[in-house]
């Protein structure tokens, strides 16, 4: 009672200042978040300046897993935070890469429980690869937390102040929020057969804001950012013919806090031209 007291003092003494101020303290959150779609290389030497495109079916076993993350705080108060992750498994991929002498360049698209767009560059020789990716991904996943807010109107013609603040939840409600991912991936491969390593640093939600069920309901200022996820795709591929590839492997998610580990099984089909 005593510590809810001096947070709610400390918000009102914070933003009393301010005009047309929406603030949100939470206290408890619970959300969920897709499994990123690691770039997992060609798996072979290409042609000097030549180009291709491939698409890609992938499906995933996704555990109901959670992942705790600790250090998540906003005005001096820890929240208590955990990701879940989404366990829609099918996701549909398009890429289009061309090769200049050894130098490789890409753009894509993805869709599934999220859609993404994708930028590579790399190298791709006789017997290995490697390179970096940028994702932006756009999503809709269920968010539920416990919050106190504070809400200004502004100020009256007496110079008064119109307010309102509580406290209350905001339950299992799809929000729409962007994803971020930078990665990398290596590959070795001899013959019809390739083993990768993908690592990427993903943010599964980026918001400055959440909505919540206040006076005026909307979208409410937050002062913390939502947690990172490492995520790392260990795996094999196999060329069935000159177009056809297969791949299967396991993806790792450790949260920034390394509190806790979930594991994704990941296979694909790819059909390249």
């Amino acid at each position: 009672m005593i510590r809810d007291s001096l947070l709610y003092l400390l918000i009102v003494a914070f933003f009393l200042s301010g005009c047309g101020t929406q603030e949100v303290c939470l206290s408890k959150g619970r959300f969920s978040f897709p499994v990123a779609h690691s770039f997992t290389g060609v798996a072979k030497e290409l042609p000097e300046n030549s180009s291709i495109d491939n698409g890609t079916v992938s499906l995933a076993y996704v555990p109901d897993a959670s992942l705790r993350v600790s250090g998540v705080r906003n005005y001096g108060v820890t929240i208590d935070f955990v990701y879940s992750l989404n366990r829609f498994p099918l996701m549909v991929s398009y890429m289009h890469l061309w090769k200049r002498q050894t130098a490789v360049f890409g753009f894509g698209f993805g869709g599934g429980r999220y859609i993404y767009g994708r930028f590579l560059a790399g190298l791709n020789q006789k017997h290995f690869e490697w390179g970096g990716y940028f994702d932006l991904g756009y999503s809709w996943d269920r968010g539920s937390y416990e919050y106190r807010f504070y809400e200004s109107s502004g100020l009256g013609l007496g110079g008064e102040e119109f307010s309102h603040y509580g406290d209350s939840t905001y339950s299992e409600k799809y929000i729409p929020h962007l994803t971020l991912a930078f990665g990398g991936y290596i590959s070795y491969y001899n013959g019809a057969f390739g083993v990768t390593y993908a690592p990427s640093l993903y943010a599964p939600w980026c918001r400055s804001d959440l909505p919540i069920n206040a006076f005026n309901s909307g979208n409410y200022d937050i002062s913390f950012s939502f947690p990172i996820i490492l995520s790392q795709y260990v795996g094999i591929s196999f060329w069935l013919t000159e177009h056809w590839k297969i791949a299967g492997g396991a993806t790792f998610l450790i949260p920034q806090s390394f509190d806790g580990l979930a594991i994704t099984a990941n296979t694909s089909i790819s059909f390249w031209i």
